[in-house]
């Protein structure tokens, strides 16, 4: 065979290979969080499948107790083992590089941002079993190893907790809190900016362990006789040039006042600044944001929101935004995931979601969100209470609250069916609308729901 009857299919096997820019930058499947208590396993995140994409902000939604902050720190293995029990699913992260064009700074080929994803190392992008036909290189952060781990928390995923108060060590200096991430991560930048770099061998090598804070013994008492003593001086002041440049991008005026302060110093919203400079040090691909605005008043929420949405969009970081107040979510988020007693309820554009929600507990929601419009003692509520999660029975979790519950929904758990004609699907797991052939059933036995309700 010539090499021209090869040239078609060469042709053709490039134009198939994935968008590598098009898969999803996390993609959570089949998650599933126990907790064992003396009563039983609580399962507490029971098989959560969500999609998370580059460069937009996905509100995860749901009351006190459905599951919501257990399932962001999962996805960074922060949640406490024992008592906590993994019990099965994966979490697929799909890092990104520096844009080799740019070196960082940002150009056309990475949209700006100065990162661009990586191609699969078992398929070199042309899709496989092993990066799920995405073509972009692919881990399991459930099953990496804790040093591969460490590599990425607080470097390439980020987190910023509810209260910034707990969250802050009261007994470091704010210098000394978000230069750890520099140092932990950025130790060779920090070299370089310093011009320690060079030199001879041995010297580069303790400032090396110094900068990643691995001096001991004789190599301390090293660090203050001179020449080392000057070394580390360039190195502490690059050290202070990083944190406060990551201080001035969170609008904190006069960020070297406060290098040398206390968390207990600060005000609220000062503290979350200071959360937020240190989440985003490192331009992460994915910022986990758990109630970031709960404590603060709402003049300081509206101006962190703006703050993380600025910040975002110039570095294109992705943001899982976790709330129970849907008015922010459906300000600040491109989708929402709805999330009820451990499982998705319901997840589409915020939007579609708004102006067509399908699943009763997510017009529950809505509806309890008061407006100018209701009479005074007239709040809607949904009625009862979120079901015992210690070894529940196959059900649908909302059907002991809910006015269109069928038998079918006491004794069979739904799954996410895709419904819609929009562009991006609208997911929900209600038997109201499943496909009654799929189920075996009459459609006679499905529930119903009331098309003007919302």
């Amino acid at each position: 065979m010539s090499a021209d009857d090869h040239q078609p299919r060469s042709a053709a096997a490039v134009d198939e290979r994935p968008d590598l820019d098009a898969a999803s930058l996390i993609s959570v499947r089949g998650l599933r969080v126990h907790f064992e208590t003396k009563r039983g396993r609580a399962h507490a995140v029971d098989g959560v499948d969500l999609d998370i994409r580059d460069g937009e902000t996905i509100g995860l939604v749901g009351e006190t107790g459905s599951g919501k902050s257990v399932t962001a720190r999962s996805l960074l293995r922060l949640v406490p083992m024992p008592p906590g029990v993994l019990a099965g699913g994966s979490v697929l992260y799909r890092p990104k590089q520096v844009c080799g064009a740019c070196s960082g700074s940002g150009c056309t080929a990475c949209g700006q941002v100065g990162r661009r994803p990586i191609a699969c190392r078992a398929c070199d992008g042309a899709g496989c079993e092993a990066c799920e036909h995405t073509g972009r290189h692919t881990v399991d952060l459930l099953r990496i190893s804790d040093t591969e781990l460490r590599e990425i928390r607080g470097n390439r995923i980020a987190m910023i907790f509810q209260d910034p108060g707990k969250a802050l060590n009261p007994a470091l200096t704010i210098r000394q809190q978000i230069a750890e991430v520099f140092l932990e991560h950025r130790s060779g930048e920090l070299l370089q900016a310093a011009g320690l770099e060079d030199g001879d061998r041995r010297a580069g090598r303790l400032m090396r362990r110094s900068a990643h804070q691995r001096v001991r013994g004789i190599e301390r008492l090293m660090l203050k006789l001179p020449p080392w003593r000057g070394r580390q001086v360039k190195l502490s002041t690059a050290i202070d040039d990083a944190v406060i440049r990551a201080l001035e991008d969170t609008r904190i005026p006069n960020p070297r006042k406060i290098l040398t302060n206390y968390p207990h110093e600060l005000s609220g919203g000062m503290k979350q600044r200071v959360m937020i400079a240190q989440a985003l040090a490192c331009d992460p691909d994915l910022l986990i944001a758990d109630e970031p605005t709960t404590a603060l008043d709402v003049t300081i929420q509206a101006r962190i929101l703006d703050l993380i949405s600025e910040l975002q969009q110039r570095r294109g970081t992705a943001v899982l935004y976790i709330s129970h107040d849907l008015s922010l979510v459906k300000r600040v988020c491109d989708r929402v995931a709805v999330l009820y007693a451990g499982q998705i309820a319901e997840v589409s554009d915020v939007a579609e979601l708004f102006r067509r929600p399908m699943h009763p507990y997510t017009r529950g929601l809505l509806a309890a969100v008061p407006s100018a419009e209701q009479q005074r003692g007239q709040l809607r509520a949904i009625r009862g209470t979120v079901p015992e999660l210690v070894d529940p029975e196959p059900a649908c979790r909302f059907h002991t609250r809910c006015d269109a519950a069928v038998p079918l929904c006491a004794s069979r758990e739904p799954v996410l069916w895709e419904r819609g004609d929009g562009a991006a699907p609208h997911r929900v797991a209600c038997f109201a609308h499943a496909d009654p052939q799929v189920l075996g059933v009459d459609r006679r036995e499905l529930p119903v729901l009331d098309e003007g309700s919302s």
